[in-house]
């Protein structure tokens, strides 16, 4: 899909930008493994970590690369004297029941000069008001509505997984907006530099009818979501720093 591929670009540039190989790189919620793979292929040292069993089976299994290790560890878990130069948390925020120690784990953990880049849905978006909290609604309140759903989305060939997870259980529990995001960087000491928009209606429904079956609708969907005002996006591409301020 022109999303996953625009939100890879956007982690390859960012980490591009800091012009030195190879650079300490650390996935949080890494999953399939498909992210930190590309960059460890750029010539850095990448370690993905996921709490979930079978994503790092399935990583293992799938990307391996020089420079690329797996570990089945929460973040909180990592020795706490490890620092890296970049570290990236893509999709993984908004199913986080406390993702606010997460954050200040990865603030301690990130270099002086070093990047932590976010991607996550906004919570006001599209997507998230006209499909991912309708859904999840009917998934917890009406069980026959539920499988009728459910048989629905499997005869249009929909997937219960993304391309960067394999997890089971890819239900959203927090729903951001920019005000929030900021707002728990500054208690992590990290400061928001960049945000860029992710797709518009590419995976909203019934769009997403269309756009599955045309890259070249992705694509102009894409650039849409950069022309317009960035709360129309149906997603974020953060990049933060250490905020000195608080150092």
């Amino acid at each position: 899909m022109a999303e996953d591929l625009k939100r890879l670009k956007y982690i390859l540039d960012k980490v591009s930008s800091l012009n030195s190989k190879p650079l300490r790189i650390l996935e949080v919620g890494c999953g399939s493994g498909n992210i930190c793979y590309q960059l460890a292929r750029e010539g850095h040292y990448a370690l993905g970590i996921d709490v979930d069993e079978g994503s790092i089976q399935q990583a293992k299994k799938d990307f391996q690369w020089r420079g690329l290790e797996y570990q089945q560890v929460a973040a909180e878990e990592i020795e706490p004297n490890r620092i890296f130069d970049v570290i990236i948390c893509s999709e993984v925020l908004e199913h986080l029941y406390q993702p606010l120690p997460v954050m200040k784990t990865i603030g301690r953990m990130l270099a002086n000069e070093g990047l932590f880049i976010v991607t996550v849905p906004n919570g006001r978006g599209p997507r998230e008001l006209f499909v991912t909290r309708p859904v999840q609604w009917i998934k917890r309140n009406t069980k026959i509505l539920w499988k009728i759903l459910s048989f629905f989305k499997k005869s249009l060939g929909y997937k219960s997984f993304t391309v960067q997870s394999n997890n089971f259980s890819l239900e959203h529990v927090q729903f951001y907006t920019i005000r929030q995001l900021t707002q728990m960087a500054q208690k992590s000491e990290l400061k928001i530099i960049d945000i860029h928009p992710a797709c518009f209606l590419e995976k909203v429904f019934p769009f997403s009818l269309l756009t599955r079956h045309s890259s070249t609708l992705q694509k102009l969907d894409c650039h849409l979501a950069d022309l317009l005002p960035l709360n129309f996006s149906s997603g974020f591409f953060i990049t933060l720093v250490k905020d000195k301020k608080s150092s």
